[in-house]
């Protein structure tokens, strides 16, 4: 870990600071902060290890309608500035959609997306980042053909199968957040996204199962993270 405080006895307290990177989807829009997915785990989390004397920093750095690109901007200060100790990261969302101003273009293209995704892997683990947790996105209710010829729905996939060769890769943790909301009617999906117009941003039950499909690989990182700074102060 990047640091740890001293008790009383001279022993190591150690500090783990998790940084949640991404879009709505991490920051958690039109959904109350307890209901959060990032806030369901920092919760879950801190009493898992109440007992322990490691401590913990969550950092929320979803902002609501960004791509990677504008992602990257920020990344100095949201990101390398904290120096995390595990990271996750999600875009996607906004980077797929094309809006009616662009002609039928992407936010972000495919392979602007895959290079942004390598680069924010690459400053992370630069950065004292020692596990990165890269995300899918969830399947949407956005059906409707855009002036591309494809909808979000059918951009979204393609632009999931790149994080999946983004993660093999660049050898970090894939959370494939769309199969663990795979296999569900339009009616029960219905129930995990806010209703029309939006059909996109999570629900409270969405951000339950979101939460849940990404914990115990958060979970890992951070035993994993534990054992290795035990080791280093041996």
């Amino acid at each position: 870990m990047a640091n740890a405080e001293r008790k009383a006895d001279g022993s190591r307290m150690p500090l783990m600071k998790i940084v949640f990177m991404g879009d709505s989807i991490t920051f958690g829009q039109y959904v109350d902060q307890q209901l959060r997915w990032t806030d369901l785990l920092a919760d879950c989390i801190s009493r898992k290890y109440i007992q322990m004397s490691v401590n913990f920093l969550f950092a929320n750095r979803g902002v609501s309608g960004e791509t990677t690109r504008q992602g990257l901007e920020r990344f100095p200060n949201d990101v390398q500035a904290i120096r995390p100790d595990i990271m996750t990261l999600q875009f996607g969302l906004n980077d797929c959609n094309c809006w009616v101003t662009d002609e039928g273009l992407p936010r972000v293209s495919e392979a602007a997306y895959r290079a942004n995704l390598f680069e924010m892997i690459e400053r992370a683990r630069r950065f004292g980042a020692r596990r990165i947790i890269l995300s899918t996105n969830h399947p949407t209710l956005r059906h409707k053909i855009l002036l591309s010829g494809e909808s979000l729905e059918t951009r979204r996939k393609r632009y999931n199968q790149i994080v999946r060769e983004v993660a093999q890769a660049g050898r970090v943790i894939l959370c494939d957040i769309e199969d663990a909301f795979g296999g569900l009617s339009g009616t029960m999906l219905g129930k995990l996204l806010l209703p029309y117009p939006d059909q996109l941003h999570l629900t409270g039950l969405g951000h339950q199962r979101y939460a849940e499909a990404i914990k115990p690989l958060l979970e890992s990182a951070i035993e994993e993270a534990i054992m290795w700074t035990e080791e280093n102060d041996k």
